[in-house]
């Protein structure tokens, strides 16, 4: 029996909030605990995490598929330090506007691709409602300031509205004694926080080495944070996958009917 993957998408509706640095650490971690994962960069104008691994894909990215026949499969870049597959974004010289009934045939391949995970690195903004029956999470992520927060609470209503599950993360807790705390966050999102990450000097080791913050230092504070995300994103694939083995089984093994009509034919 063929298995869908749990495909997360990471969005929020300004820059700069650390979505490309939390979805490849998360990938990262996912990897090490033995989950077949599948990193994607969506956004069409800016290859951040081409920039942040400082890998220059030879072969087709994300812009390439879209409106192509090709299969996701066909279209990989290994990251070799780990078992982690890529579908890079790729650098463009002019805004460019996929057309939605694409974006759509996208989202159709990767829920067919043959990974426990697929995470989704999204540009900023909304993302289109005709994809949402393909995605099983949305990760919103918000820094803690007025109008970051503002624009996340925009992003859960809409969320709510497709009825799809979603949750807020609150990335660089603590950089400014300036921020706001969680409780106001909260107050202006509309719902509690499922997680926060701390600042933490481990992401600017990082850029400058050009390698996830989890292969530098899983005990520091930002990747303790991204282990509890990954854990419990973990333990929602392995319950899907138990009900599924069980409708399976299920499905499979023979009723007292069948066993009796089979002995009769004998």
């Amino acid at each position: 029996m063929a298995r869908k993957p749990f495909i997360i998408v990471f969005v929020s509706q300004k820059g700069g909030v650390g979505k490309t640095t939390i979805a490849l650490n998360l990938a990262v971690a996912l990897t090490y605990k033995n989950h077949k994962v599948l990193l994607v960069d969506t956004d069409t104008e800016s290859a951040s995490l081409s920039e942040q691994l400082g890998i220059r894909p030879d072969g087709m990215g994300y812009l390439d598929m879209l409106g192509s026949k090709s299969e996701i499969k066909d279209t990989l870049f290994a990251y070799e330090p780990i078992y982690l597959q890529l579908l890079p974004g790729k650098q463009s010289e002019v805004k460019i506007t996929p057309k939605p009934e694409h974006i759509v045939s996208f989202y159709g391949k990767l829920a067919h691709a043959d990974f426990d995970f697929v995470i989704v690195d999204s540009p900023p903004g909304m993302f289109s409602s005709d994809v949402a029956r393909y995605l099983n999470d949305v990760a919103i992520l918000t820094t803690p300031d007025s109008v970051s927060s503002s624009s996340s609470a925009k992003m859960n209503q809409y969320c709510q509205r497709l009825k799809l599950e979603h949750r807020l993360i609150i990335n660089r807790m603590g950089y400014s004694k300036y921020d706001l705390e969680r409780e106001e966050v909260e107050r202006i999102y509309g719902d509690v926080a499922f997680q926060t990450v701390p600042e933490d000097k481990i992401i600017a080791e990082s850029l400058r080495k050009r390698k996830p913050a989890y292969m530098i230092d899983k005990n520091s504070d930002f990747c303790v944070a991204i282990s509890e995300l990954a854990n419990d994103y973990s333990l929602k694939v392995d319950s899907r996958r138990g009900a599924e083995d069980e409708v399976f089984e299920r499905s499979t093994t023979p009723t007292v009917f069948e066993r009796l009509a089979k002995w009769f034919l004998k």
